[in-house]
């Protein structure tokens, strides 16, 4: 599991059954005042590792008789499972890609997430590329910015030099909780970080994550088993 992220800390159960994903977006709806417009399948577990029920519950979800969901506001997100990507593309979902990288260095991606060890930044970052122009459209890639670790702006022509602006936006969010001992970006680090992106003429957004108070944001998503909560 990735060191910043509490949910990983959960280690693995089992995955998810198609209806039961879709049941978690039946249930918001009953609860929501508006309409859901968009999914997201990222922050807790990897959905390219259970390929088949996400596909399938996300066509259910994108169905004219199912959710009603535009499939191309449904995203998926996986932190590097190569050949699960290059499948994906082959088959050519409408589901918007999203890949977590958090740093383009490969040594010191491999200390934050260890899939580095199995597929590596190198033929990530050319899978990504390869959907991207299959598809016609940006990939969103997904870096999370920690204090002191990937935020300097060496860190970001690192980030630049790795991506072709033309098939990628970068979604940046800051690390929730201290999991891992990581601590956020300041704000002086951040923006020069940002700079250095804006020159390279590289695409990005800087991304809210709500339910923090509750510790509920990404990354946060932890509960003990059979006692308290577990909030980190």
């Amino acid at each position: 599991a990735c060191s910043f992220c509490a949910t990983g800390t959960l280690g693995f159960h089992r995955n998810l059954e198609a209806h039961e994903i879709v049941g978690q977006v039946l249930a918001i709806k009953r609860e929501a005042d508006r309409p859901i417009r968009g999914v997201v399948f990222m922050g807790m577990g990897e959905p390219f590792l259970n390929y088949d029920q996400v596909i399938h519950a996300a066509r259910v979800l994108s169905h004219p008789c199912g959710g009603q969901i535009d499939a191309r506001a449904i995203t998926i997100s996986t932190a590097g499972i190569v050949p699960a990507l290059r499948r994906f593309t082959a088959e050519g979902h409408k589901f918007r890609l999203a890949v977590s990288l958090t740093h383009a260095v490969a040594r010191k991606r491999l200390e934050l997430m260890p899939i580095e060890r199995v597929h590596s930044t190198r033929e990530l970052v050319e899978a990504l590329h390869d959907h991207a122009r299959a598809r016609r459209t940006r990939v969103l890639v997904e870096y999370v910015l920690l204090g002191g670790v990937n935020d300097s702006p060496g860190d970001a022509r690192a980030l630049a030099a790795l991506l072709d602006r033309s098939l990628v936006k970068i979604d940046l969010i800051d690390v929730n909780g201290t999991t891992g001992g990581f601590r956020r970006s300041s704000q002086e680090a951040r923006s020069a970080f940002l700079d250095v992106l804006a020159e390279a003429k590289i695409p990005f957004a800087i991304r809210y994550s709500g339910g923090q108070d509750v510790a509920a944001g990404c990354g946060q998503l932890a509960a003990g088993v059979g006692g308290g909560a577990r909030l980190s």
